[in-house]
């Protein structure tokens, strides 16, 4: 009991640590995105960028291949197999900035547009420059140090924020976009070496690194498949509908699926190397699966509740009525993020547990029908609604792609969907009247001005899911901070007194 305490209250603290970071970072990233694209970025410009920025988290995923999450996983380190995992990575991305090299510029020629080639050039000497802090950084995770982790990713988006706001303002609208990740990765490396130095050595034992680049494959092909999928859309609406159309789907999916990848981030961000620490306590396991799942949802639905009511008064408010027209692709967007946020803690469950494979499985599912229905709506709803039916098939798509994540992993750790939905589903049940008390409020107010609108929608609507949650879910933000002060944290509903049975490694 006394590891299991233990793990807790570091679980608490990094939440407490990774919400203060993210916060502050989603400020940053949200008033940097309201001047660049009220000021200097049209929704053509954000369309072209796009097409390169979009491909920048696969190349990421690309090059780490994984091997920071084995690193963090693993139990059995030496020195010989962190460097060796060290000098492969370097390896693959060399390969990757290459393939850049002579890839970036037939993008860039398919739609019409040479600067998107350019930008994945210059975006390439990121992904080999962040081999210098990829390792120490997994290492720091693994102790469950977030707290300097927190830290250094504040003062590392402080610098893209003031990089990007810099090159915009002096004339590199699009380019902005790549210059304030580069500066984000010094400052990140600086944090990270100061934190946990860490030099490599001239080893290469392919051997004994076997099992971490056996997982690291596994884990890096479903992250990169997933940001495949999730990024493979713009693509598809630049094809068929143009860099306009483009920057105005972007404009809907930064507005709904962005935020609510940010705000999952936190619980993320701990929820692997806590799932990793537990995974030979199954009881455990599943509460602690649970809690992570009810903090998510408190988070987001609420948040996608404000923005389904407010979505062309938000978009008036922060960027002006020119991408007011965003409006409807951002609810239909709305509702795909309601199970994003069920489904983003789902795949550090299986892989802190041991199962890769699994979230590789429900990766390829998702990799096959989604890109396939945004081409298929695009052709054949496309002539009515332009790329509206792009972000149709995101709410028919992602449905499917969802049900098999779920069935294997409740099905992984034996907790059946009834009991596992009677324990999440209150949230969004709580949020589902505040909706149509909102709606009403919405009415209401027609004719009014669009921030005084907003506020009223908002105010009511937050206040009403505040009440909800707090009588019939015994969530309010007193019952938060007391759990969090707590000795040894809440981050699991089981009684201290429980002792679960301990369970042979599953994975």
């Amino acid at each position: 009991m006394k590891e299991r305490a233990e793990i807790k209250q570091k679980v608490n603290r990094g939440l407490a640590w990774i919400g203060l970071a993210s916060t502050l970072i989603g400020l940053l990233d949200i008033l940097a995105q309201i001047l660049i694209l009220r000021f200097w970025v049209s929704p053509s410009e954000l369309g072209i960028a796009t097409l390169a920025v979009a491909l920048f988290p696969i190349l990421d995923m690309a090059t780490d291949m994984g091997m920071s999450s084995a690193v963090i996983q693993g139990d059995d380190h030496t020195e010989e197999k962190i460097c060796t995992v060290f000098w492969m990575n370097v390896l693959v991305s060399l390969v990757l900035f290459s393939s850049l090299c002579v890839g970036g510029p037939l993008l860039g020629y398919v739609h019409g547009h040479p600067v998107i080639g350019s930008m994945l050039i210059a975006y390439g000497s990121k992904i080999i420059f962040q081999n210098a802090y990829f390792i120490p950084a997994a290492l720091l995770k693994r102790e469950l140090r977030f707290k300097e982790l927190s830290v250094i990713r504040i003062f590392a988006n402080i610098a893209e924020f003031v990089a990007k706001i810099g090159f915009a303002w002096g004339g590199f609208e699009v380019w902005c976009f790549v210059f304030g990740p580069l500066a984000r990765s010094v400052v990140t490396c600086v944090g990270v070496q100061a934190c946990h130095p860490w030099c490599p050595r001239m080893v290469l034992r392919l051997r004994e690194a076997a099992s971490y680049m056996r997982y690291g494959l596994k884990t890096s092909a479903s992250q990169i498949l997933f940001y495949f999928y999730t990024n493979v859309d713009y693509q598809v609406v630049s094809y068929y509908f143009g860099t306009a159309a483009t920057g105005f789907y972007r404009a809907a999916y930064e507005l709904v699926l962005e935020p609510v990848r940010v705000i999952s981030h936190v619980i993320v961000e701990i929820a692997f190397p806590t799932f990793a620490r537990l995974r030979t306590k199954r009881s455990h396991l599943i509460e602690q699966f649970i809690s992570f799942t009810r903090l998510n949802l408190v988070v987001v639905v609420p948040f996608l509740t404000v923005v389904f009511l407010g979505a062309s008064e938000i978009l008036q408010v922060l960027w002006g009525d020119s991408w007011a027209p965003a409006s409807t692709a951002v609810r239909v967007l709305c509702l795909v993020g309601v199970l994003r946020a069920l489904s983003f803690v789902v795949p550090p469950l299986l892989d802190g547990i041991g199962f890769p494979t699994i979230t590789l499985f429900y990766t390829l599912v998702a990799s096959v029908v989604l890109p396939a229905l945004y081409i298929l709506f695009a052709i054949h709803f496309g002539p009515r609604v332009g790329y509206l039916s792009v972000a149709l098939a995101w709410a028919v798509g992602y449905p499917i792609a969802f049900s098999v994540l779920s069935y294997l992993a409740l099905s992984r750790i034996g907790l059946p969907a009834m009991a596992y939905l009677r324990r999440v589903m209150g949230i969004p049940g709580c949020t589902a009247v505040a909706l149509g008390v909102g709606a009403v409020i919405r009415w209401g107010t027609r004719g009014w001005a669009p921030l005084p609108r907003l506020a009223a929608i908002a105010g009511v609507t937050m206040g009403l899911i505040g009440v909800l949650l707090a009588y019939l879910q015994g969530i309010s933000p007193r019952a938060v901070v007391r759990a969090l002060g707590e000795k040894g944290g809440a981050s699991s509903k089981m009684p201290d007194s429980e002792e679960p049975q301990d369970l042979p490694p599953m994975g």
